[in-house]
């Protein structure tokens, strides 16, 4: 009989509960702090990045030199699969109704990319109803503390044109609606807000409760409003206006695509360095087959997700005790994987690859010491020391600071959400992109890439699993089972089935068939 269940707070339970956790601190662990609450020494054991756990995986990988023949089918762009953009309609076309049932705000929270989710089903329940859609209202991100809105992070006057015949949208409430406002709806019960939209509503759900409010008041208020509509059972005019919004309305402002493109065009064409022409002779054919181009690498390995897998990192008993002391007071002992082994963990492929292990998959494919990697990350749990390991395997490893000046990032300092975005753009036009672990962004960019058609590596979690628990394989071994097990995990088209999410599968509800 299952006691316990997976349980996640808010955005704004967890980022309470996290200050409260740095709070008391001192008082759960008296003996690591000194008078004053001052941290000893052994406190700081935690940051410490733990010695490589595959020391012989490793070894291996830093002397073994990939061949031209793998370099270039590791480098190879994928072929047609058959599915392409569905054409779109005359831009004279319209199929925007003549008039309006009322306006229709939706407040959304969580990362940008639950956002971007969030803004796609907005237009969509507006279409539905026949609504005009103010422009989603962003919530403060509680867990980055970015209070960005619509307008600093996507190109408003091009989402309206690309819209322009599909739903009414405006920028701001009229006058006569000026009062219904976030801080409005924060005060009080309001007849006008709808806050009872069960996940993945059908369209009849809005035409039922949500339609009756909008024509008594002339306006009605969702929220919360993330994942409140079907993925199933929809009308193919909503599935594709859905797919319209999210790959071609949603732009990002021109200076984050801007910042983008300089972090793109270093990429690849960085300085050219110093060689010694006898020694580099014989890489030459190696080396030009990755000139030019870059692998993005999503490296999703922040604290909250290392304590929440409650998986064994290899950072000591340091390390174990403060993730499960977070884990305590963040989830109060609500997270059911705590109850298992780490190695029954791992044998169901629910632990988050480390830094070391991606970099040995990535080795294993065939990606060698000169491959550019661009590391799109908001926060690596360990710091620095914790990719250490990964530096070594991949020395031309880049990320936002070590390609631009602090003047040049001005805009996007400590903004997650913009910071984000400008990592999602470089993802897009990089040559090859990898996520160590499931999530928004893995989900939205596997997306984007697979209806773009572009190679996208999708690790899988429980091969590689068992793959690194076996202590006595050899790098042979290894490297073959890895490239046997991902032959069908580099971005080929997976047709969408019921109850998955159009943001994750593209087709068939965003592709034709050619």
């Amino acid at each position: 009989m299952k006691l316990y269940r997976d349980y996640s707070p808010n955005h704004s339970q967890r980022a309470a509960l996290a200050a409260l956790f740095l709070l008391l601190f001192p008082t759960f662990f008296p003996s690591l702090f000194g008078p004053l609450g001052r941290a000893s020494p052994s406190i700081f054991s935690e940051w410490n990045a733990p010695k490589p756990r595959h020391v012989h995986l490793l070894e291996a990988a830093l002397s073994t030199q990939s061949s031209v023949e793998q370099q270039i089918k590791v480098w190879a762009p994928l072929g047609n699969q058959g599915w392409k953009h569905c054409p779109d309609e005359p831009k004279s076309a319209s199929s925007r109704p003549i008039g309006s049932n009322g306006y229709i705000q939706v407040f959304l929270d969580g990362g940008l990319n639950q956002q971007k989710m969030g803004i796609c089903d907005a237009v969509a329940v507006a279409k539905i109803l026949n609504a005009t859609l103010v422009l989603p209202h962003l919530e403060v991100n509680p867990v980055w503390q970015d209070s960005s809105s619509f307008e600093e992070i996507f190109d408003v006057d091009h989402f309206l044109d690309v819209l322009r015949n599909e739903v009414s949208i405006v920028k701001e409430l009229p006058s006569e609606f000026s009062w219904s406002s976030r801080e409005y709806y924060a005060t009080g019960i309001r007849a006008t807000r709808i806050k009872t939209a069960p996940v993945h509503a059908p369209a009849e759900w809005y035409l039922e409760n949500v339609l009756p409010t909008m024509q008594s008041y002339g306006i009605a208020a969702i929220s919360p409003f993330s994942h409140r509509l079907t993925f199933d059972n929809l009308p193919e005019s909503i599935q594709r206006l859905r797919c319209k919004v999210n790959f071609q309305a949603l732009a990002f402002v021109p200076h984050i695509r801007e910042l983008g493109e300089t972090l793109v065009n270093r990429l690849r064409n960085p300085p050219i360095r110093n060689q010694n022409t006898d020694s580099q002779e014989g890489r030459n054919d190696l080396d030009k087959q990755g000139a030019g181009k870059f692998v993005v690498l999503h490296l999703r390995f922040d604290k909250d997700m290392a304590a929440h897998s409650a998986c064994d990192f290899g950072g000591g008993k340091a390390e174990k005790l403060a993730l499960a002391k977070y884990r305590q007071v963040i989830w109060q002992g609500r997270v059911l994987k705590s109850q298992f082994t780490d190695e029954e963990l791992r044998i169901q492929g629910r632990c988050p690859l480390t830094p070391e292990e991606i970099g040995l998959l990535l080795a294993a494919l065939g990606f060698n010491n000169s491959t550019r990697l661009y590391l799109a990350s908001h926060k690596v749990y360990g710091g620095e020391a914790r990719i250490s390991t990964l530096r070594r395997l991949f020395p031309l490893m880049e990320d936002k600071k070590s390609l631009t000046s602090a003047e040049e990032r001005a805009m996007v300092e400590g903004r997650a959400s913009l910071s984000a975005a400008v990592d999602y753009y470089v993802s897009m036009q990089s040559d090859i992109f990898i996520s160590a672990s499931p999530g928004n962004m893995h989900n939205a960019l596997v997306c984007h890439r697979a209806y773009m058609n572009l190679k996208t590596i999708r690790p899988s979690m429980t091969l590689l699993s068992k793959l690194f628990l076996n202590k006595s394989m050899q790098w042979s071994e290894f490297q073959h089972a890895v490239l046997d097990g991902h032959k069908n995990r580099q971005g080929q088209i997976r047709l969408r089935k019921e109850k998955q999410s159009i943001y994750t599968y593209p087709a068939p509800d965003c592709m034709c068939q050619t």
